[in-house]
């Protein structure tokens, strides 16, 4: 029976007895569950906690709800692959946290289908094809890969896709290979990101990247930022797209780089942006401190009386595309797209999982988007800063 002392819900327990007695195949596949009202009335609860049961079951995919006749048992074991399965996940780095968020996602649920997944490490570009004709060799029916920047071994994935071989890309995706991938909604978040600088009043605004530029997902932030910005009739500069200015940054050399502060300064003195669009959280990360160290430099020489200078006025806002929120300066970073790379690797095993099913292995690629939920962080007197800031940069012919 139901522990009234139990701190599980009494809906809960009631789930977990259920569950229980249909794998011990009290109830086969096919069986109708008793009713809300029997249960009710053997267990001792209200109808209210039997629905809320039944509801988590029917979640599950335990039991099928059918209007006016009563819950059935369904087969667990249709729909799923062929029992320990094996699929290897490729990734290029464990260095960045959100490609670690990816490979929990996707861990998740292979765990939940009983499957078996290889991690294998491809730091090295040299090694990557070699690594695939391994595990190919040694029996992995399938395939999830986060590509590299560069994209090396196309035709080794062409080949393998030409047999129906299950692979599904993450992230970003080789423009001449059409196999399944699940991505993010990377021009329809910039574009809304870029859109948001706008309403608040900006009219010169900047786009960073990181050392990965050639990459889709990051080509795709570029054109959802241009494209807002010609929607709104703003002149398109490509010298606002600024490349060089963290063109060695990645997630293990963040904050370690010495000078970008001055490539930013002077970015800023020579564009007067009033507004940044970092295209990934390590780039929002490395531009926070790089404006904290020229807002200390500003100060530094206001007090040598080497010059005077409103700092607030060298303040851009930022918004950003991160996988996490991050500790920053509330007067720098407006807003951000959250990134739910969890998400991205159920997606993708879930899509690599109905290819091994069989039924699925002829039908077209399926290219999946992930929307991006924007976050609004400060919303207090910024239009005052952005009027005050983009009526006259004078950086006073100050160099850093």
């Amino acid at each position: 029976m139901l522990d009234p002392k139990d701190p599980l819900p009494l809906y809960y327990q009631l789930y977990s007895l259920l569950l229980e007695r249909i794998r011990r195949e009290e109830f086969r596949p096919g069986d109708m569950l008793p009713s809300e009202r029997k249960l009710s009335q053997e267990y001792g609860v209200s109808r209210i906690t039997v629905i809320k049961a039944m509801e988590l079951l029917e979640k599950e995919g335990v039991v099928e709800r059918r209007q006016g006749r009563g819950s059935f048992v369904l087969d667990q074991t249709q729909g799923k692959p062929p029992p320990c399965a094996r699929v290897a996940f490729l990734l290029p780095t464990f260095a960045d946290s959100y490609i670690t968020s990816v490979l929990i996602g996707a861990t998740r649920v292979a765990m939940h289908q009983g499957i078996q997944l290889q991690v294998i490490g491809v730091e090295s570009e040299n090694s990557e094809a070699m690594y695939i004709r391994q595990a190919v060799e040694q029996g992995v029916e399938g395939l999830l890969v986060f590509p590299r920047a560069r994209y090396p071994d196309v035709s080794l994935y062409q080949d393998l896709l030409a047999q129906h071989y299950p692979i599904v890309l993450l992230d970003r995706y080789y423009p001449d290979l059409d196999t399944d991938r699940v991505v993010f909604a990377d021009e329809t978040t910039a574009y809304a990101l870029t859109e948001l600088l706008i309403e608040r009043g900006h009219r010169r605004i900047a786009i960073f990247p990181g050392h990965e530029v050639t990459i889709t997902s990051v080509k795709d932030r570029l054109r959802g930022y241009r494209r807002a910005l010609q929607e709104n009739g703003i002149s398109y500069d490509e010298d606002l797209v600024c490349l060089d200015v963290y063109k060695n940054l990645s997630p293990v050399s963040l904050h370690q780089l010495r000078d970008s502060y001055r490539r930013l300064f002077r970015r800023m003195q020579n564009l007067r942006f009033t507004g940044i669009v970092a295209v990934n959280m390590y780039v929002a990360r490395q531009i926070t401190m790089d404006l904290m160290r020229i807002k200390n430099f500003l100060l530094r020489a206001t007090v040598d009386g080497r010059m005077h200078a409103d700092v607030e006025r060298f303040a851009p806002e930022i918004v950003a595309i991160a996988s996490q929120l991050f500790v920053h300066d509330q007067s720098s970073l407006v807003a951000f797209a959250l990134q739910a790379g969890e998400q991205l690797g159920e997606q993708g095993m879930l899509t690599l999982l109905a290819r091994l099913q069989g039924s699925e292995k002829r039908l077209p690629p399926r290219h999946l988007q992930i929307p991006m939920r924007v976050i609004k962080l400060d919303e207090d007197n910024h239009r005052d800063r952005v009027n005050r800031y983009a009526t006259d940069v004078a950086f006073g012919g100050c160099s850093v």
